[in-house]
């Protein structure tokens, strides 16, 4: 995460409200170096050489200036965004627009040179998302900043209470998918902060409150009833349960379009666009979800099966605050000098039955034959690597791998690095729910850090 200000002139004007919107796209956006370029407001823009992993935006800044602010993506990363990562160039684009939007809100309440307090900050890293989220995608331009406002007001406040001794989730979808007029008139989500039931009911796991674009609640959603708001003859698997149950607002995004808020019994608050995860709230920052992790996955190991498979697995791991070790190998044979026969769920059936350690019968009880991402989550929720061949079949699970290196890192972080020596790529998965990816002994990229 990294970021810089620079001037066209000698001085350079002091900002302190720029200042957090570089912090917080950095932050957003941890792939990507900020830099915020000002110049007089009379001055020439500076200028910035376009490219698929640039993108900038210019407006007013502190009185008599004006300022760049320029995102571009480095190193590794840089190297897999191709012209069809659609979504995470789309993120990229939009992020310098929505923070000087967002910056521009504050500039007027904050005018001293001081630095802004925790409150103003908080603020101003919401606002950048509530600009972001409003713009993102074109089916939710007609949803109004000030509702994306309202919604994440009330989810925050929520975030902070408990329903018998249990934190509350909630589930909200924004669109306009419904078309007629509704019976009652329910404002959200002004009037459903006196009913203390309704968190409750529309908890994002069983059932999903539907809020058109005027900011009026229509009706649930429920789980098991989707075909009844919202049919589909999309033949797209629905969205796998790496957010914990959360996927039932990703798959309402998803049928429905339109822009859907969870919250999730931890605190942390997950927006979804279109049926995809774009953004999560954990302590009160943000982080931008890795759009494209599984594109760039399946360019490291040439293609194949494993990618979404894995990629699935650390989301569900991540989520559920676990921590994994999650590699994908090409030749399954570069495992027997580092890997346990024991831990091999590929040489299973190479034992004599009388032979097999107590851990060697457990493979052959596994339903691991066609692997989704499900099950590799709950194998690599044991301690230890688990580790897939590029067609995605389970070679080693609950595997110990030693380095020499463990006393000077993290043990995970340390195995993690020298399996990587020998897989194609390895994920890292931490309990605090980064996701560091590493290849060829060195990290690439970590991703959903707080």
């Amino acid at each position: 995460m990294s970021w810089s200000r620079s001037s066209s002139v000698e001085r350079l004007p002091p900002d302190p409200v720029g200042d957090v919107i570089a912090a917080s796209l950095a932050e957003i956006f941890p792939a990507a170096t900020i830099h915020l370029v000002y110049s007089p407001a009379d001055a020439s823009l500076p200028v910035v050489t376009p490219g698929p992993t640039t993108s900038s935006a210019t407006a007013p800044g502190p009185d008599g200036w004006q300022v760049t602010c320029i995102l571009e993506v480095q190193g590794p990363i840089a190297a897999l965004i191709t012209p069809d990562s659609t979504p995470l160039l789309q993120l990229l684009h939009a992020l310098p627009r929505a923070a000087l939007r967002a910056a521009s809100q504050f500039r007027g309440r904050h005018s001293t040179p001081d630095p802004l307090g925790p409150p103003l900050r908080r603020a101003l890293r919401d606002t950048i998302v509530i600009e972001l989220v409003a713009e993102y995608a074109p089916s939710v331009d007609a949803v109004p900043a000030a509702l994306i406002a309202e919604t994440l007001e009330y989810l925050i406040e929520l975030s902070g209470t408990r329903v018998e001794a249990h934190q509350l989730t909630h589930g909200v979808i924004i669109t306009d998918a419904l078309p007629e007029s509704p019976r009652l008139r329910f404002d959200y989500p002004g009037d459903l902060r006196e009913a203390k039931r309704a968190p409750v009911l529309f908890d994002g796991l069983r059932s999903v409150l539907v809020v058109d674009s005027e900011g009026h609640a229509r009706s649930e959603l429920q789980r098991h009833r989707l075909d009844r708001l919202a049919p589909t003859a999309d033949p797209r698997t629905p969205p796998a349960e790496f957010v914990d149950n959360g996927s039932l607002v990703a798959e309402a995004s998803r049928r429905m379009g339109g822009v859907g808020f969870f919250l999730r019994a931890d605190r942390t608050i997950w927006v979804f666009v279109d049926g995809q995860p774009l953004v999560l709230r954990r302590g009160e920052h943000w982080t931008a979800f890795p759009l494209e992790l599984t594109g760039f996955i399946a360019k490291m190991i040439d293609g194949g099966r494993a990618a979404p498979i894995v990629v699935e697995a650390a989301f569900i791991v991540s989520a559920q605050g676990h921590g994994a070790i999650l590699a994908v190998v090409d030749d399954p044979g570069l495992l027997d000098d580092i890997v346990s026969a024991k831990d091999r769920y590929d040489l299973r059936d190479e034992f004599d039955p009388p032979a097999m350690r107590a851990e060697t019968r457990l493979h052959h009880l596994l339903d691991a034959e066609n692997l989704d991402g499900q099950t590799l989550a709950r194998l690599a929720a044991l301690d230890g690597a688990t580790i897939v061949d590029r067609a995605g079949n389970l070679l080693a699970y609950g595997a110990i791998v030693t380095s020499s290196d463990s006393q000077h890192e993290g043990a995970r972080t340390s195995a993690a690095k020298t399996l990587s020596e020998t897989a194609d790529v390895t994920l890292k998965v931490s309990e605090d729910g980064d996701i560091t990816i590493f290849r060829d002994g060195e990290m690439t990229a970590t991703l959903l850090g707080r």
